[in-house]
């Protein structure tokens, strides 16, 4: 059985968590034209891990996941939530998005929201999460991605989503 771990990232590792990001985006049956934005847009970066609460989760020494949650008002926002490809399925983004709602918790937010990748709503949706509108994309005019929200509320619980 493998052995799994879920850790705060270190600065270092910015370069290996971009690529991991890069990796996930291009899982999806996106073209060169929207390939070419991802890779200027989608980063992380040592000060976004020096500044937000990053984790990384890692299977048996491997890293294959990450995700980036920062305080957004009074909720806590998602910014990044990425499964290396050859993990997908593995439970390895349903266990960061919890270790992230427990966090969300601790910092007393009652909700979590995030842009998702219409590739990727249907799992949040999996999760609990409810669609609360759109966010355009600036750098790809008339592209929109979903909106969506978590509550964290005492009466719910995210130990135990549906699917």
């Amino acid at each position: 059985m493998a052995e799994t771990h879920i850790r705060r990232a270190r600065p270092d590792e910015a370069g290996a968590l971009t690529a991991i990001a890069l990796r996930a985006k291009a899982h999806w049956p996106y073209d060169e034209r929207h390939m070419a934005v991802f890779r200027r847009t989608i980063a992380i970066t040592a000060e976004n891990i020096a500044a937000h609460f990053v984790l990384v989760h890692d299977t048996d020494g491997t890293v294959d996941g990450v995700g980036l949650l920062m305080a957004h008002g009074d909720d806590a926002e998602l910014d990044h939530l990425w499964v290396d490809p050859p993990a997908i399925g593995r439970g390895v983004g349903k266990r960061l998005f919890l270790a992230f709602a427990e966090e969300a918790r601790r910092w007393g937010t009652d909700r979590i929201v995030l842009n998702s990748d219409p590739y990727a709503e249907a799992f949040y949706l999996r999760l609990g999460a409810i669609r609360i509108g759109d966010h355009p994309v600036p750098e790809i005019p008339g592209r929109m991605l979903p909106r969506l929200a978590f509550s964290l509320a005492a009466d719910r619980t995210m130990s135990t989503p549906p699917g």
